[in-house]
């Protein structure tokens, strides 16, 4: 399940894994939200939160979400996690990605929301 994350700094999107990401979770919570920014020529700062909550993938979540951001047009996005494979997978990605994407460690919250802001 995706939680909306209140009190970012204005122009910032911020979204909190809790349990399993799942592929409906992208299509019905996190692509509305960026569309919404795209529609209104705003630049697009993502803070994605896969922290202690996050339990995992589930079937297709990881698929749907690397092939959302492949294909998004953003400014900054932020991820942050302390899974190595996540972090890894998506620094490989960076190079087909269009826009600044960073990831960030758990503790490193408040550093990924003033980064994103910048």
């Amino acid at each position: 399940m995706i939680e909306p994350i209140d009190n970012l700094p204005e122009g910032c999107i911020g979204m909190r894994a809790v349990g399993l990401f799942t592929t409906e979770d992208f299509v019905e919570v996190i692509e509305p939200q960026v569309d919404h920014v795209v529609e209104r020529h705003e630049k697009l700062r993502l803070l994605l939160d896969l922290g202690e909550h996050f339990e995992g993938f589930g079937e297709g979540g990881w698929g749907e979400l690397t092939s959302g951001i492949r294909h998004t047009k953003f400014h900054k996005g932020a991820v942050v996690t302390d899974d190595g494979h996540i972090r890894n997978g998506l620094n490989l990605l960076k190079f087909a990605l269009h826009g600044s994407v960073r990831t960030f460690r758990n503790h490193e919250y408040d550093v990924a929301v003033t980064w994103l802001h910048s």
